[in-house]
């Protein structure tokens, strides 16, 4: 049986920089999504090169998705 450790980091196996495929594949979204939501500054990135090609920081996802937990439905829960 397989478990699921809740501290493991899932975006440790990333690279400092991501690719929006990386980011999709995380946030379980298709790319199409992400990349409008970078475009609305909804998930934080930047744009580089001739094709201007969306990044992202790793530990700005990690701290976006941090600011970003529902933290009402934990402490209702713990109630």
């Amino acid at each position: 049986m397989e478990q699921h450790c809740m501290s493991a980091d899932p975006l440790a196996k990333y690279p400092d920089v991501m690719k929006p495929r990386e980011v999709a594949d995380v946030l379980r979204v298709e790319v199409q999504t992400l990349v409008r939501w970078l475009g609305d500054s909804h998930v934080p990135g930047f744009q580089i090169g001739p094709k201007q090609e969306w990044r992202i920081w790793r530990e700005e996802l990690r701290q976006y998705l941090h600011s970003n937990r529902n933290i009402t439905n934990v402490a209702k829960k713990s109630a």
